[in-house]
């Protein structure tokens, strides 16, 4: 039975809504067009925006153009995911593999062509790092890399498949997708070691926003496997990560780290493309998918309102209503009344 569901659920989102996968690709290419402008403008930067002895030229409008740009990136991505969410009104199903369907030989390609880049990046890592200052950092940076790569590589399987709750296959995506959120942690850890003695902010402040949005975009992804989906941050800081480890590639560091933020920037392309694609209207997902736009967060929560009504009230057992005017004062003649009867009953009991 839940093969036949899953057969269905992927045949649906393979077929009809072509125009959602127009509008992935737009917004990938978006992506990737303001990613390359990013790289020319970086390089012309690096030539013409620092001095001899390494301290930045106030003032450079290659630096101005590159601030300009980012927030023009910024901005259309955000204006994208608001048209989706706010415009279309769609959602997206709650099971990571049904979230990133698609044709499964082509996306399983990529996926691995992106792993194996990731793979060589790390090796030339390993074998490079020797000559580095945080050669030890490097190298376990390397080992992360390599586990980032299982991870992805792990959560590209999944398409098509569905994910039960508490389902062998739920437990896997929950620690693979938590494999790239690690990597990105401590590569930050890793740069800021590198840039600590640095004084000039243009040296680092590219590769430190690419790793923060790249982080970012690697824990919404996750979110979908630990049952707590958010599709639209997922998408805006999947696009915006690439883009932004693009506009790092200029920059003067090892070859092994290019590679590895080439494939970065390529997972998350991978995945802002397959979480687009399957956007749905908000009714057929929670019709097919009972409390899935709760989890998104597009709902509130149903609140009981009829049954709590239908419940019986509780009994009052004689509570004070009456206040102060219906309090009836206990005399001392009635009290040496009851104290008397008392005595004389005392002695006939113990007779």
């Amino acid at each position: 039975m839940e093969s036949v569901r899953t057969a269905a659920s992927s045949k649906f989102y393979l077929d009809g809504f072509d125009h959602m996968r127009k509008y992935a690709l737009t917004l990938t290419c978006t992506a990737c067009v303001f990613g390359a402008f990013g790289v020319f403008c970086r390089w012309i930067q690096g030539m013409t925006a620092f001095e001899e002895n390494g301290l930045y030229k106030p003032g450079n409008v290659w630096g101005i153009i590159l601030i300009l740009l980012y927030i023009a990136a910024f901005a259309a991505l955000v204006g994208f995911v608001l048209f989706f969410k706010k415009r279309q009104k769609l959602a997206s199903p709650p099971e990571f593999g049904l979230a990133i369907a698609g044709d499964r030989r082509w996306a399983l390609i990529v996926a691995l062509a992106t792993t194996l880049i990731m793979a060589a990046g790390c090796v030339m890592l390993l074998v490079t790092a020797g000559e580095e200052q945080l050669a030890s950092l490097l190298r376990l940076l390397a080992l992360l890399g390599v586990l980032c790569a299982a991870g992805f590589m792990g959560l590209a399987g999944s398409i098509n498949k569905s994910s039960p709750r508490g389902s062998a296959l739920e437990v896997g995506l929950c620690l693979a997708s938590a494999l790239p959120v690690a990597f990105c942690c401590f590569w930050l850890v890793v740069s800021y070691r590198q840039d600590a003695a640095t004084s000039v902010v243009w040296n680092y402040a590219p590769e430190i926003i690419a790793l923060a949005s790249s982080l970012l975009a690697f824990y919404y992804v996750a979110g979908h496997a630990y049952g707590r989906p958010r599709p639209f941050a997922a998408i805006f800081f999947c696009e915006f990560g690439s883009f932004s480890c693009f506009v790092t590639l200029p920059d003067g560091r090892l070859l092994a780290l290019q590679i590895m933020f080439f494939a970065v920037a390529v997972m998350q392309l991978y995945f802002g493309l397959l979480l687009t694609a399957n956007l749905r209207p908000m009714e057929e997902i929670g019709e097919r998918f009972p409390g899935a736009l709760e989890a998104e967060g597009l709902v509130e929560p149903e609140e009981p309102g009829e049954d709590a009504a239908d419940e019986p009230e509780l009994e009052d057992m004689g509570g004070d209503t009456g206040g102060e005017e219906d309090f009836v004062e206990v005399t001392e003649q009635y009290l040496g009344e009851e104290d008397g009867k008392s005595a004389e009953n005392g002695p006939e009991q113990k007779n």
